[in-house]
């Protein structure tokens, strides 16, 4: 399920509660009644907001009204732009399966259109030797992992040749998460700004 996706569902129910509001001071919390469970809260000072709760939590800085920074449709959001806006040392990228997947997958196919066949037999040696862990049992879980696997595989004529340079990291999940939530929070608080207008 994508984060966006995710974040729709879990959220359904969320009620808004402003628990203090003076100017660019903001705390606002984001909870289904009677549950903390994927309970959120945006925290604003002048230049700065903080997302906190039951979701990883993130701090960033950019404009003095950081609402402003983050209003935007619900859906969009601009990961490589904000993640240049986090404090601290916060992750917003981890090691991708799918990622990995796709540049395995890229790279036989690109290897098939210069080699002649049969490649069934490669693709089914990689699934079992590159997208496997060591034991053959689960997929790939981390880069370490990944690169490993990669560099040891051979067959044939075939081996990941600068396999090492493949970045094998995409915006973490729990990140996209988050900021997704920042933006649906801002549209849910000018909402209801607007309703009271």
């Amino acid at each position: 399920m994508t984060p966006e996706k995710m974040l729709e569902v879990a959220t359904r129910n969320h009620r808004m509660t402003i628990l203090r509001e003076e100017g660019l001071y903001r705390h606002i919390r984001f909870a289904e009644p009677g549950t903390g469970i994927w309970r959120f809260d945006l925290v604003t000072w002048p230049g700065h907001l903080v997302i906190t709760g039951d979701l990883e939590d993130y701090h960033f800085s950019r404009l003095p009204d950081m609402f402003e920074f983050f209003r935007h449709p619900v859906g969009y959001i601009n990961p490589s732009y904000w993640a240049e806006k986090l404090c601290g040392p916060t992750r917003s990228m981890s090691f991708s399966a799918e990622l990995f997947k796709q540049l395995v997958y890229q790279y036989f196919r690109e290897w098939c259109q210069q080699n002649g066949g049969p490649h069934r037999p490669l693709w089914c040696a990689i699934c079992e030797e590159v997208m496997r862990d060591e034991y053959g049992y689960d997929d790939v879980v981390d880069e370490s992992m990944a690169h490993h696997a990669l560099t040891r595989f051979r067959h044939g004529d075939f081996e990941f040749v600068d396999s090492w340079e493949w970045e094998l990291k995409d915006y973490d999940y729990h990140f996209l998460i988050a900021l997704h939530a920042i933006v649906w929070g801002i549209n849910m608080y000018d909402a209801a700004k607007a309703a009271v207008a």
